[in-house]
């Protein structure tokens, strides 16, 4: 496995205890939404509350094969999940998502249409033509700001695997992950993004034509 891969797990557990802690700090009983979506359908775990999430995280530290990639990107997805479902109560807008399903219905009914795909743009510089979901904190001209971290894809990613368009089963499609700036997190994302099916670039090779 990747090493970096591995360390962008550990990073990712190290942010989901950050949270969880910043929660009981300050306060937060629930999760939102309860019973957290894609922990519940990747795992089957209804966990609706921050102290579930504590003893949740702890469970996907002490279970996760490191050299298994289906282990490490279903791991990476469900603490994405965690991290959006307790920080509401004290993290800023800009670091929220900021789309809500009924905006992701228009931007499906639009793929569709196209036939087009829908790109995830984690942290870049520039959007590819089509479909952009942006998360950074410099959305470029014509993309679509979910957010100003990449955590908050899991919100999306909420509502692909519920749709026939971009998900059938467990598998994704029909959308591209384009890793801008590369952080342990960001590509531990990319990565178990990629493991699910999504068409992973990165912007430099697109950039140049390769």
């Amino acid at each position: 496995m990747d090493k970096y891969v591995v360390r962008g797990l550990k990073k990712l557990f190290s942010l989901t205890n950050t949270k969880n802690r910043l929660a009981v700090e300050h306060g937060t009983t629930e999760t939102k939404p309860k019973p957290l979506p894609l922990v519940k359908y990747l795992s089957g775990e209804r966990i609706n509350s921050v102290q579930d999430c504590v003893s949740y995280t702890k469970d996907l530290r002490d279970n996760v094969e490191l050299n298994n990639p289906g282990d490490i990107a279903a791991t990476t997805l469900q603490l994405m999940d965690i991290v959006e479902g307790v920080k509401y109560e004290f993290e800023p807008p800009e670091l929220m998502a900021n789309i809500d399903p009924q905006r992701f219905q228009v931007l499906e009914s639009k793929a569709i249409g196209e036939g087009e795909l829908v790109n995830l743009l984690i942290m870049t510089k520039s959007g590819p033509e089509g479909l952009n979901l942006y998360v950074g904190s410099s959305p470029p001209k014509g993309t679509l700001y979910l957010s100003g971290v990449p955590t908050s894809i899991a919100v999306f990613l909420d509502y692909a695997f519920c749709s026939d368009y971009f998900s059938r089963g467990l598998f994704l499609q029909n959308m591209s992950s384009v890793l801008g700036r590369q952080t342990l997190i960001n590509n531990v994302i990319h990565y178990a993004l990629g493991v699910y099916g999504v068409r992973t670039y990165n912007e430099r090779s697109l950039l140049s034509g390769d």
